[in-house]
């Protein structure tokens, strides 16, 4: 088509001309659109592949890794308690802490009758010497009082190292009950809401710690000797 010379035909040109351009971009746009479509499309499957493949691997994956649960309950507390090794340790604790209470209450009574007859003497003492005497009694009670404390910690620990003792036998039972029985999980009482009686294997467990450790003493050598050794 050659460029028109008169008006009216270059007005025709100029339509014929902006109808094709429209028309051209008109095209332009619906071919992006389908390309646009069709590219979200493909996107959308891929990801349902993807997911649907991801779910399947991770059933798969249960299956294999996941077994069957078989819990067992214990009450540990009562293992502990009921124990022939804590039932015959129990009075040889009682008698360590009331022998402790006794030098406790009479190193006491020894203190205030000291500070008795030093109250006593205040108005008979030079101020020098009572004021010397008062020093020696304050430090006569700090020893006493870090003898105390001393004595107690060495007591606790003793008292502690004893109950840890039966408690790693109990744990040695435990699994020897889980292994009998193929548990794979054993679940102490104190945390279940509600189970049933049949679950319960505490009484399994006691039986086969009173033939592992009947009974336990109480060895305050360690204590003993880590205070000497703190002296030096």
């Amino acid at each position: 088509m050659g460029f028109p010379h008169r008006p009216s035909e270059y007005r025709l040109y100029k339509d014929i001309v902006k109808r094709r351009l429209r028309s051209d971009r008109i095209f332009q746009i619906r071919i992006w659109c389908k390309i646009l479509m069709y590219r979200s499309h493909v996107t959308l499957f891929v990801l349902l592949i993807f997911a649907v493949g991801g779910l399947s691997f991770v059933k798969t994956s249960q299956a294999q890794q996941i077994p069957s649960p078989k819990i067992a309950i214990i009450d540990v507390q009562k293992a502990l308690r009921q124990s022939k090794a804590s039932k015959s340790v129990r009075p040889e604790i009682d008698r360590m802490r009331k022998a402790f209470q006794k030098q406790v209450s009479e190193q006491e009574q020894r203190l205030r009758q000291a500070e008795q007859e030093l109250s006593r003497q205040r108005v008979i003492l030079a101020p020098e010497a009572f004021t010397q005497k008062r020093r020696a009694f304050s430090v006569s009670a700090r020893e006493a009082q870090k003898n105390v404390q001393k004595r107690r910690l060495e007591l606790d620990r003793a008292f502690r190292n004893t109950k840890n003792e039966i408690l790693r036998n109990l744990i040695v039972v435990a699994q020897e009950v889980a292994e009998a029985r193929k548990l794979n999980m054993l679940v102490e009482k104190r945390f279940v809401f509600i189970s049933a009686n049949t679950l319960d294997v505490t009484t399994d467990v006691i039986a086969r710690l009173d033939k592992r450790l009947p009974n336990v003493a109480i060895n305050l050598g360690k204590a003993e000797k880590g205070a000497g050794k703190g002296k030096k």
